[in-house]
């Protein structure tokens, strides 16, 4: 992700099927931005020795939303680093284990079942509920959900905007919706799609698929306007 760099933005290699980040901050340490599933905190530390980054220099750790591929190694990188973890409010009991991991008729829930069967993620409690209109050091925090209740965004201002599983990009880098067989609303992962895309950013990242590096929101403002096509 060399255009990333420039925006203090690093994508973790190797953390598995979805996509984990690290946020640089002026002083205030670094904000890994999603786990990666279970037994990934290796990942993540290696990446962080690679760029002269000890697992104390984060400062946060926040998820997008509490999915087990994107939350599986937040419990012990919490151990590991001394961060402080952070969700979305709503999705919070379901990372502390006071609610269902995640809940979804179907085909979703059908996958959800089988990939729960073979992924054990540990449960375990925020130090901090987010809201709409939070901060998180210099970033700011989006409430978008529909993929799950208390998805969040978290935007750099006019930088970088990382939207978990809300947009994916497919092989040729497109932008697509949320899945809509993992996804509890799609009426709602549009409707927070077009608040996004009333931010200026320079780079969109997603949970899953290659980051959109280039005039992301322009870019995503076309979708929209095409009927997120």
């Amino acid at each position: 992700m060399k255009a990333a760099q420039h925006y203090g933005v690093h994508q973790i290699p190797d953390i598995g099927f979805s996509n984990a980040y690290l946020a640089e901050t002026d002083g205030q340490g670094l904000i890994l931005i999603d786990t990666g599933t279970p037994g990934k905190e290796g990942k993540v530390l290696t990446y962080l020795a690679s760029i002269g980054k000890k697992p104390g220099d984060i400062s946060y750790i926040v998820l997008t939303h509490p999915d087990a591929d994107h939350s599986g190694s937040a419990a012990e990188l919490k151990r590991l680093t001394g961060a402080k973890l952070a969700i979305g409010e709503l999705d919070a009991p379901r990372l502390s284990g006071e609610q269902k991991l995640k809940e979804a008729r179907g085909l979703g829930g059908a996958m959800i079942g089988l990939f729960g069967a073979f992924m054990k993620v540990e449960r375990v409690k925020p130090d901090l509920a987010l809201k709409d209109g939070d901060s998180v050091g210099p970033l700011s925090i989006v409430h978008t959900p529909g993929h799950t209740d208390g998805s969040i965004s978290v935007y750099k201002p006019g930088e970088a905007i990382f939207v978990g599983d809300l947009l994916r990009t497919d092989g040729s880098g497109n932008l697509k919706l949320a899945s809509p067989n993992m996804s509890r609303d799609m009426d709602e992962v549009k409707r927070s799609t077009e608040k996004i895309s009333r931010l200026e950013f320079a780079m969109l990242l997603p949970g899953h698929g290659k980051p959109v590096e280039e005039d992301a929101a322009t870019k995503l403002r076309t979708f929209v306007a095409n009927g997120f096509r």
